[in-house]
C-alpha cells in the first residue's frame, strides 16, 4: 500500500511545516482491499498509512516545481476541520515523467495527475521506478582529500545522531557506475538542505572540489538564501564564497562540536540561522 498525494498548489509541498489536504477529497481514486481498512472516521487507522510510503507531486503546470515528485513517508496524521493535517519525511525524488511512465503500474486512473486529491494505492511501487529514486538528504559535506580524517569525524557523528548525509565513502556503493560529474552535480545543487564547506588551502585546488562548489553557489544564488555552510580549516579565499557570509573557524573545534553545530542548524533553522 502506498499513498499518492496530488496538488493544484504548486507550493503545498515546499514546506518542512505541516501540510494539509481537504477531508472531502481523501480517498478519491483509491479502490482496494488494503486501502479500504483506512478511513477518516476511525482516526486509528491512518496509522497504516504512516507505515506505508508516500509520494507528493502536483497538477500540470508551467511551473518548475510541478516537476518534482518527493518520495518518502507520512506522519502525525490528524482530522483538523474539514482538512487532514500531516508532515512528510523526504527520502528522494523522481520527475513527473518518471511517475506518468509508470502510472498503469501505479493504478493511476484517467486524468488522475490533473486532478487535487488523496489516493490510497494497494500494492507497492515498482521495482523499476525506485531504482530512478534520487537520494535526498539532510546535509551534503563538500571537502578535499586531505581533509578527509576530520572530515570523516564529524560524518560519523551526523549519522550518529540520525542525520542523512551525503559522505562519499558511506555512499560508495550508490555511487557505483555513476557518471560522478552529472551526479555530484545534482547533489550538491538539489539534494539537501545545506551544504558544508571544508574550506582550507587543498580546498580550491581540486578539481571534484570545484564542482562541488559550482554547483553549491548555483544553488545558493538561484534561491537567494543560506545554502552553503562555511567550515574554515585556514584563510584561503574561495572563489564565489563572499566574505561576509558568517563562518565556522575549526581551528578550534573538534569534529563532533561541529557535528553538534551541524545538528541544531538543521533542527532549529530560525534559531542558529540568525
Amino acid at each position: 500500500m502506498f499513498s499518492l498525494l496530488i496538488a493544484y498548489d504548486p507550493t503545498a509541498w515546499e514546506t518542512d511545516q505541516v501540510m494539509r489536504m481537504d477531508a472531502d477529497r481523501f480517498k478519491e481514486y483509491t479502490d482496494g482491499a488494503e486501502a479500504q481498512a483506512v478511513s477518516l472516521e476511525k482516526p486509528k487507522t491512518l496509522k497504516l498509512l504512516e507505515e506505508a510510503p508516500a509520494l507528493l507531486m502536483y497538477e500540470g503546470g508551467p511551473e518548475a516545481s510541478r516537476e518534482i515528485v518527493r518520495y518518502g513517508t507520512l506522519r502525525n496524521i490528524h482530522v483538523t476541520g474539514q482538512h487532514v493535517t500531516f508532515r512528510f519525511t523526504e527520502k528522494g525524488r523522481f520527475t513527473r515523467a518518471d511517475i506518468l511512465e509508470f502510472s498503469r503500474h501505479l493504478s493511476m486512473g484517467h486524468w488522475e495527475e490533473n486532478r487535487t486529491h488523496w489516493a490510497i494505492k494497494d500494492g507497492d511501487l515498482p521495482a523499476a521506478l525506485l531504482k530512478r529514486l534520487q537520494s535526498r538528504y539532510d546535509v551534503v559535506l563538500s571537502f578535499a582529500g586531505e581533509d578527509r580524517e576530520y572530515v570523516q569525524a564529524t560524518a560519523d557523528y551526523l549519522i550518529a545522531e540520525g542525520i542523512h548525509v551525503f559522505y562519499d565513502t558511506y555512499d560508495e556503493a550508490n555511487l557505483w557506475g555513476k557518471n560522478l560529474a552529472e551526479h555530484f552535480e545534482w547533489v550538491y545543487r538539489n539534494s539537501s538542505a545545506y551544504c558544508v564547506m571544508f574550506i582550507s588551502k587543498w580546498y580550491v585546488k581540486k578539481i571534484w572540489t570545484i564542482l562541488e562548489r559550482r554547483s553549491a553557489v548555483a544553488r545558493a544564488i538561484a534561491e537567494d538564501k543560506e545554502y552553503i555552510l562555511p567550515a574554515r580549516f585556514d584563510n584561503t579565499e574561495v572563489p564565489n564564497v563572499l566574505p561576509t557570509v558568517k563562518y565556522v573557524s575549526l581551528k578550534d573545534k573538534t569534529p563532533q562540536e561541529l557535528g553538534e553545530l551541524i545538528v541544531r542548524k538543521l533542527r532549529h533553522p530560525s534559531v542558529t540561522g540568525r
